[in-house]
């Protein structure tokens, strides 16, 4: 396997596991706020954004669940290994 394909497999590997644990909260978060406006009769769209709002500034306050530190692991491997992007062919 060519060494571009491996390092684009590891981005999108650390791009969807750095992102998945925060859509998940926001979907638990959307999904409560939907079933509470559904039982009580709520038509007002602040309600549910306000909630996930809310959520991201926790979410970001405590370091989003070690996204950054995945994306700054990927770059640094990528920054380390640029030589061999010189080095190999690209046919």
């Amino acid at each position: 396997m060519p060494f571009y394909i491996k390092l684009t497999h590891q981005a999108l590997e650390a791009g969807f596991v750095s992102i998945a644990p925060i859509i998940l909260i926001l979907l638990v978060i959307g999904l409560a706020t939907g079933i509470m406006q559904a039982a009580l009769q709520m038509e007002d769209a602040a309600f549910g954004l306000v909630a996930k709002t809310i959520a991201m500034i926790v979410i970001a306050l405590f370091g989003g669940f070690g996204a950054l530190q995945m994306i700054e692991g990927l770059a640094t491997f990528w920054i380390s290994h640029a030589d061999m992007f010189v080095h190999q062919s690209w046919s």
